[in-house]
């Protein structure tokens, strides 16, 4: 990061507000969930040049860095956060300004948002806080819009009808960045929910006003001459139908019928969460029906892009699709059909997807090289030098090559700052996936995924990269979720094949030789003949010495040289010694063993197996050492070392009750008799 920032600052191009927001964004992509901010204390003067909307994407990036550290939340905000609002001062802040409180309500909502196993009395406790806020700045459009996403995020999925109500007072404010904010705040209180439609999983108490508001919410996006509210509504109403398919159906005809490109650009988004990971040939058939037909450009985009949510369990299916739309003569096509490879292959290093994007790197569009390039360090993600025959490399030297290059456009260097965050994300520990282990489609990440890529229209966006990813650690639990240090994961590959990127080193520059001035023959002439002449007085001199000294000093001299000489076949040997040792290299070993907890991703996962002559022993052997591993011990009675995991707490009205005793051991295990489950009645 230190090196991105001196190369901008070198190349002038710290002075631009655009790039210099990415920076930010791409220090806080590095960090993210790391809690580590120390770059930015150390650099508080070139934070300091964040002005306006870039200094609230600025303070809301604290927010990705502490995703999840929700105990230390207000603690870590409270420089920023704004005054609380009481009876004698009810609006605290004034109408303008605000830009720094308005990004840490931001950031108290990605903290909580990124975080499923956030406390839900933390997460009351800062929407609640987030909310006073918002009705004491419904003026305020910096605070008014990161108090709307802060209050969406923290009351992610509750169906609050509280909150809808408080978000609806600033969406009819009539503000444009305000309303925004509002409408897709709606969308994530109610995210997969699907208010509005005939089936719903909505509470029967509320689903009635519910369902009211989302009928007022599609009317007021027909009035209303703002595109950002219009925009912010229909990925709200995408939002609500998350996973809806056939119920989804109503709606999606109504927006893709209507004479609206922003109502058309909606629909397409509502269609790919809609069937998110189902593969449904239906979807697929519209999406590339609009991607091939419509007449707005952002509805094409939105709809190629769409392919990648439906596809993302078959992300080989993909490529395929868009071969062809890859060399359409629409840029905006091109670009997703980038975005889209990018997403599907993300973290595979797939030889094959990269070939494709290669040539739009060298594109005529300015944004379609940004696509590309995005699409690019998505695939590359956690993969190591070796990675693609070492092309890898090669990419991340051009991503640093770009981000200062002066002859670039300001779109192509902003592609390449993001880049270098995805790439590294968290530090090359966590993967953009829209799936768990299992196989479930994750809301969190398809949320997050959905409205990331709305950075191409509003840079604040850009935040929400923090919930789409998802941390690859695996670890080996007991019954009392303490985790065994003497488990171990045998991987059948090199150590450098996942190992982490080597940091790239600056290239020194060599101290330019000075060039001879060019002499005439004159000159050269007076030259030489004065030094023969200097040289002549030299050795009559240095006769006269010689005969008066004698052999006295020829004696010393030679022992001298002798002495000389041996040294200098010393040294030599010696030299020689050296260069030996330095091309003596150990050959690498073909497998390696993976301690317990450990980073092992996706790809890796496929080259891991367990170890079942050790003490502890996986539950179900069958399933690949990735995520949370249950283990048995077979010798019990010995002596044991083990970690505490902090567990997630506990509130008691969210607990269940617990189910009846049983005993139950999965087909092909040891303790397996051949009967069905057992009940033990107490």
């Amino acid at each position: 990061m230190e090196n991105l920032k001196l190369a901008l600052e070198q190349r002038g191009a710290g002075r631009n507000s655009i790039l210099h927001n990415c920076a930010v964004m791409t220090h806080s992509y590095l960090n993210a969930g790391t809690t580590n901010d120390s770059f930015l204390r150390d650099n508080l003067e070139w934070m300091r040049k964040a002005s306006n909307w870039a200094k609230f994407s600025a303070t809301a990036s604290l927010g990705v860095v502490h995703a999840g550290h929700i105990t230390e939340a207000m603690t870590l905000l409270e420089p920023y956060l704004p005054a609380t609002p009481d009876a004698e001062n009810p609006s605290p802040v004034s109408t303008t300004g605000g830009y720094s409180e308005g990004g840490s309500l931001y950031a108290l909502g990605l903290i909580h948002g990124s975080h499923v196993g956030s406390s839900t009395t933390k997460r009351k406790e800062a929407n609640d806080f987030i909310l006073n806020h918002l009705r004491a700045s419904l003026t305020n459009e910096p605070i008014g819009h990161g108090a709307a996403l802060g209050a969406g995020l923290t009351a992610l999925g509750t169906n609050n009808l509280e909150v809808i109500n408080e978000l609806k007072e600033l969406l009819y404010t009539d503000s444009a960045v305000g309303g925004e904010a509002a409408g897709i705040a709606i969308g994530l209180v109610l995210v997969g929910s699907g208010a509005g439609n005939v089936t719903n999983n909505l509470d029967s108490q509320v689903a009635e006003e519910i369902n009211e508001v989302v009928s007022e919410l599609k009317n007021y996006a027909h009035e209303t001459h703002h595109e950002k509210i219009i925009r912010g509504i229909v990925m709200g109403i995408a939002l609500m139908n998350f996973g809806q398919e056939e119920n989804a159906d109503v709606i999606i005809d109504e927006l893709r019928a209507d004479r609206d490109p922003l109502l058309r650009y909606g629909a397409q988004y509502t269609l790919a969460l809609a069937y998110c990971g189902t593969g449904s040939n239906k979807a697929i058939r519209l999406l590339l029906h609009t991607a091939v037909s419509d007449v707005s450009d952002d509805v094409r985009m939105a709809a190629v892009i769409g392919l990648a949510f439906v596809l993302y369990k078959t992300p080989r299916r993909i490529p395929e699709l868009v071969k062809l739309l890859l060399e359409s003569f629409n840029p905006h096509v091109r670009y997703a059909s980038c975005m889209a490879v990018g997403i599907a292959m993300a973290g595979s290093g797939d030889a094959e997807s990269i070939t494709l994007l290669e040539p739009m790197l060298n594109d005529m569009s300015d944004f379609v090289r940004q696509g590309a390039l995005l699409g690019t360090s998505l695939i590359y993600m956690q993969q190591g030098d070796s990675c693609n025959g070492k092309k890898i490399k090669v990419f991340r030297e051009k991503l640093a090559k770009l981000s200062s290059d002066k002859h670039q456009t300001t779109m192509t260097k902003m592609g390449a700052i993001l880049s270098l965050g995805v790439i590294d994300a968290a530090g090359g520990n966590v993967a953009f996936d829209l799936g768990s282990k299992n196989g479930f489609t994750k809301m969190t990440s398809a949320v997050g995924a959905a409205l990331w890529l709305q950075h191409w229209y509003w840079f604040p966006m850009m935040h929400m990269f923090s919930l789409a990813v998802t941390p690859t650690f695996t670890i080996g639990l007991k019954k009392n979720f303490k985790y065994p240090k003497g488990f171990e994961i045998q991987c059948n590959s090199k150590p450098s094949q996942f190992a982490y990127p080597k940091h790239l080193e600056e290239k020194k520059e060599e101290k330019k030789k000075r060039v001879e001035t060019v002499a005439l023959s004159t000159t050269a002439k007076n030259n030489a003949r004065l030094a023969r002449k200097k040289a002549k007085e030299e050795t009559e001199e240095e006769d006269v010495n010689i005969v008066m000294e004698g052999s006295k000093d020829g004696e010393d001299s030679k022992i001298k040289e002798e002495t000389n000489e041996e040294k200098m076949d010393i040294d030599g040997e010696d030299i020689v010694e050296e260069k030996k040792i330095r091309k003596k290299r150990e050959p690498e070993p073909s497998s390696y063993r993976l301690s317990n907890p450990c980073r092992i991703t996706k790809t890796q996962a496929e080259c891991c197996t367990y170890d079942l002559d050790q003490r502890y022993r996986p539950i179900r052997t069958q399933e690949k050492p990735y995520g949370v591993i249950i283990l048995t011990d077979l010798t019990p009675g010995e002596d044991e070392d083990l970690g505490t995991v902090k567990a997630p707490s506990i509130e008691s009205e969210d607990e269940s009750d617990p189910p009846e005793p049983f005993e139950w051991a999965p087909a092909g295990h040891s303790d397996d008799t051949g009967m069905k489950n057992t009940v033990v009645k107490e």
